[in-house]
Formats: C-alpha cells, sequence, structure tokens
C-alpha cells in the first residue's frame, strides 16, 4: 500500500528523510505530498521534489493534502506545536528523538496520539538495529546468565560551529520554551534509549533511582560532559558516561554486564560482541517500521510515544538540575579559532569508558576535574 507523506523540517537531519523518501518512493512505498519548513526550498537539496507543495506552515499544509503520515523533524522544542497538529489532522506521526523537551510535553503528545487512535513512532534509530533486537533475544532467553548492570560510554568532540548551528543549540530553554540541547538528551540519545529498552525498563515509573553529574567545557546551559547512574525496578544498576570535549573520539558502546557472559553493543555500527565475539547485523529505519506497523499491527513500533516514558523521565531530570558546573581551566586545552575552535578534557576518553565498566561515577572514579 503506497502511503502519503508530508516532511517537516527539511534541512539538517530533515536531509536523510529526504533521501530515505526517494528510496520508498522508488518502491512504490510513499508518495511525498508536501514540504514544510522555516526556509523556502533550495533548488540542490529539493530538487527531486520540487513539483510538491511547500508551505511555511504544517497547518496549511496538512489541510491542503490530508497525508495518511506527516514526520516531524525539526529542532526539539518545535516537536509540541507541529505533533499536535499532524496529530489533531489525524495523521500518524514519525516525530524525531527525542520526543519532547519536557515531561508535560511527552504527555500531551503520548494522550493525543492515544485519543486519535493513531500511531506515533519517535526516531531512536538504534531500537531498529538487528544487534539491539539479538542482544534483547539473549538477554531474554538468559544467554547472559543475571543481568548485574548496563553501563554505556560515549567520547565525540564538537567544534565551535555545532553551538552557533541554531540559537537554540547548547540551550536548556529558548525564551522560556524548554530545549533539552545536552549531551545526554540530544547527541546521545540513543544511548539512554537503548540501555532502557535492553533493561525493559521504558516506562516513567520504572526508574526508581536518578542521579547525574553534569559538567561543561563551554559557555553553554547545558551538559556536554556528563554521567548518568539509575536504578530500575528490576534492580539493574544502568550508567551512561559521555562527552563532546575528546581528544580522541571514539563511537559509543553500550556493556551488558552478565554474570555468565559479557556483551558490548556498538549501536552506531549495528555491530554485537559477544565475549570477543563479533557478529554484524542490519537495520530497519524507524520510517519503514512504522510503515510496516501500518500494514501489519502485529509488527510492533520500535520506539512507541508511549514507550518513551523513562527516557522523558531522564531529559526531563537532566533538564531541570542545577546548571552543569564549569570544569576548570586548568584541566582544558583549547585548539583553533572561530567556528573550527574546539575545547578538549584531556583523559576524558578513560573516564567515561571507566564508568561503564565499573558503573561508577566521575567522582567516584576520582577524576581531578569532577572533583
Amino acid at each position: 500500500m503506497t502511503r502519503t507523506v508530508v516532511l517537516a523540517g527539511t534541512s539538517g537531519y530533515g536531509s536523510t528523510y529526504l533521501r530515505e523518501i526517494t528510496e520508498l518512493e522508488a518502491e512504490g512505498a510513499v508518495r511525498l505530498v508536501g514540504l514544510c519548513d522555516v526556509r523556502p526550498p533550495t533548488a540542490t537539496a529539493h530538487q527531486p521534489f520540487a513539483d510538491r507543495p511547500f508551505d511555511t506552515s504544517l497547518d496549511r499544509l496538512l489541510t491542503l493534502t490530508h497525508p495518511d503520515v506527516a514526520i516531524v523533524s525539526t529542532p526539539i522544542h518545535t516537536h509540541l506545536p507541529l505533533g499536535r497538529a499532524a496529530l489533531n489532522a489525524g495523521c500518524h506521526l514519525m516525530l524525531e528523538k527525542p520526543p519532547a523537551p519536557s515531561a508535560a510535553e511527552w504527555r500531551e503528545l503520548a494522550a493525543l496520539a492515544r485519543s486519535a487512535g493513531v500511531s506515533c513512532q519517535v526516531g531512536f534509530q538504534s531500537l531498529g538495529s538487528g544487534a539491539y533486537a539479538r542482544l534483547r533475544e539473549l538477554i531474554g532467553a538468559g544467554t547472559l546468565g543475571r543481568v548485574e548492570g548496563i553501563g554505556c560510554y560515549g567520547a565525540w568532540s564538537r567544534d565551535a560551529a555545532y553551538y552557533r548551528r541554531a540559537s537554540w543549540a547548547g540551550r536548556r530553554e529558548l525564551r522560556g520554551v524548554p530545549v533539552a540541547d545536552g549531551a545526554l538528551t540530544n547527541p546521545f540519545a540513543h544511548a539512554v534509549a537503548t540501555a532502557l529498552a535492553l533493561d525493559a525498563s521504558t516506562d516513567w515509573d520504572d526508574i526508581t533511582a536518578l542521579d547525574t553529574e553534569l559538567f561543561r567545557v563551554r559557555d553553554i546551559e547545558t551538559d556536554d560532559t556528563s554521567c548518568l547512574r539509575m536504578t530500575s525496578r528490576r534492580g539493574t544498576v544502568i550508567t551512561v558516561a559521555v562527552t563532546l570535549a575528546a581528544q580522541t573520539p571514539s563511537e559509543p558502546v553500550i556493556i551488558v554486564h552478565g554474570s555468565r557472559l559479557r556483551a558490548e553493543l556498538h549501536y552506531t555500527r549495528d555491530l554485537l560482541v559477544l565475549d570477543g565475539r563479533p557478529s554484524q547485523h542490519d537495520r530497519t529505519s524507524p520510517l519503514r517500521n512504522l510503515l510496516a506497523h501500518l500494514d501489519d499491527p502485529r509488527i510492533a513500533l520500535q520506539s512507541d510515544i508511549a514507550a518513551c516514558g523513562a527516557f522523558t523521565r531522564v531529559l526531563d531530570t537532566v533538564n531541570t538540575t542545577p546548571a552543569p558546573r564549569m570544569v576548570d581551566e586548568r584541566w582544558l586545552v583549547h585548539e583553533g579559532v572561530g567556528d573550527t575552535a574546539r575545547t578538549y578534557l584531556p583523559g576524558v576518553e578513560q573516564a567515561v569508558r571507566m564508568s561503564a565498566e565499573q558503573l561508577a561515577t566521575f567522582t567516584e572514579l576520582d577524576e581531578p576535574w569532577a572533583a
């Protein structure tokens, strides 16, 4: 069945959706009936869809096109009004992650989807990885033994241009509206959501304890070097330690500490390593999964918005706790000027990794910059 779709947000990650829509149109799975953005389309980026309706107002576009599915790939603080417009129009919703910048907004969107009787998929791409699915199977079958803890670490680097890309970048709020553009809640949101999903702890009340250590190496409102530790209702200790100030960047890894076996999920690479034995897996995108679910409801959504409660609780906590502490200048290294300028925290790569290995916080690891 060919589904009609509109796309709100055509730049940034929206360009990925444009490429996927091109593929899906060639397969006959979808028909793009409209584009929405605050800026007019560029000839190069939108050339394949130059004949499709364009509007800066999603409400007007929905009234004109009446699509089956609305894709919202816009800044976090716009998810509620745009998602609300799509759900009120009776559209199924493909909503980019994170679903909303506050608990209240997440609850409203989840309630709207439920009352409208439509599906709302959140774009946590990692949950469509075959490596993740296989690890879930192994945990459920008891292959790893008793899960003693789950630790995730990630070490990336961002330059000054990353924080100048938009008015909301690196902000907790913008003109009184929550934004939540911190390391844990945006670039490493997949780490948090995937760790929780591996523990089957996705509901708001599935978290019984939650502590954070939030730091920053730049003049921003949000965290860029952070450690999160929580305990689930199952009794599992889950840590996530990440940084955007690494001198030697590496892809994130989730470690499942089993009493019998140890597993490493490299979720950006669809790679599962079980006691040192690697296996490569395929991936199904959130949009393809949503379309498959609409064709056959027996196919579960990878990330139903209703199953984002625990993640949203983490986001809400991170965004409302006291502001992240600035790391003392003596521990930092600065390189470059202008948009290419970067700030590094030497040794942070080892710190985030040890956090995941030992399920410990930065202060417990005696990191001097966290004292």
